[in-house]
């Protein structure tokens, strides 16, 4: 029997855990190729970031990034086995390839972390600024950004145009995945469907070019292979004694009318300058 598995994805942080999400924003292309380094800044330098009460910060004894989990309640924000990359993705918005250099246990190294917010400030509400903020003063993080040519897939519509069910306007955002190649999505925009598939599925960013705008409510139903859902730690079984769906690339073109197509494009990459391991406090 095939494996199941029932995912979903609803909240800013979820792409790394058995909870997913389909909100993160997809490669930046805007920007010549070649274009200048900006100047090194702290990772708190982009976006105001409220003050921090307190932070605890504790290394993990044997890291396991399938155990990746968190939660937001109030000003409370419960995170464990957590790693600086993880961290740099949930506030940037970014696929791990779009973060270079700095040493190797930027990715490896996993913290369990409990933060509380300031007085008045609701985590759920500025969580991408309050992880800024906490890489900046606990990691001492500066960062740069330039622009790389970078292997994606663009989604585009096909041939004979888009196969949508425009999402009816009072009904509730309910997404996720029955089963690994059976995923439904409700009122979720192109956008998300592209950045859902960049962080649970594919091996290489995804990036919306349809130009569709709109929420919508699809079903894509397709037989993974082995490079897909390999972020997530998932096996891919192969299916057994039942009838074999059609292969992604087919799937999206006849259950959409949309396309996948390999390219490379410039885009933005986040470039460590300086990162140092926190102290446990």
């Amino acid at each position: 029997m095939g494996q199941q598995v029932v995912i979903h994805f609803n909240s800013v942080r979820k792409f790394l855990t058995v909870a997913l999400l389909s909100i993160f924003s997809v490669v930046t292309v805007n920007g010549a190729l070649g274009q200048a380094p900006s100047p090194p800044t702290t990772a708190a330098a982009t976006t105001p970031a409220p003050e921090i009460e307190a932070a605890t910060i504790k290394p993990v004894k044997e890291p396991n990034p399938n155990m990746m989990h968190d939660r937001t309640e109030g000003r409370r924000l419960t995170m464990r086995y957590t790693s600086l990359r993880d961290l740099m993705m949930m506030a940037y918005e970014v696929d791990p390839r779009q973060i270079a250099g700095g040493p190797a246990w930027v990715a490896t190294d996993e913290y369990d972390i409990d933060l509380v917010a300031a007085e008045g400030v609701q985590v759920n509400q500025c969580e991408e600024a309050v992880l800024a903020e906490l890489m900046a003063d606990r990691f001492k993080l500066k960062f740069h950004r330039e622009q790389r040519t970078m292997a994606v897939y663009v989604l585009e519509v096909a041939k004979n145009g888009p196969k949508l069910k425009a999402a009816a306007e009072d009904e509730q955002e309910n997404s996720g995945c029955e089963h690994l190649g059976v995923c439904s999505f409700r009122k979720r925009t192109l956008a998300n469907f592209a950045r859902f598939m960049q962080f649970v599925v594919m091996d290489r960013p995804v990036v919306d070019k349809t130009g569709i705008a709109g929420e919508y409510d699809f079903t894509l139903k397709w037989t993974p292979d082995e490079s897909q859902f390999n972020g997530m730690g998932f096996h891919v079984p192969v299916p057994e004694g039942t009838t074999p769906l059609p292969e992604l690339f087919t799937a999206i073109q006849e259950q959409l009318g949309l396309k996948l197509e390999p390219q490379k494009i410039p885009a933005e990459v986040l470039v460590i300058d300086h990162v140092e391991r926190p102290s446990e406090n």
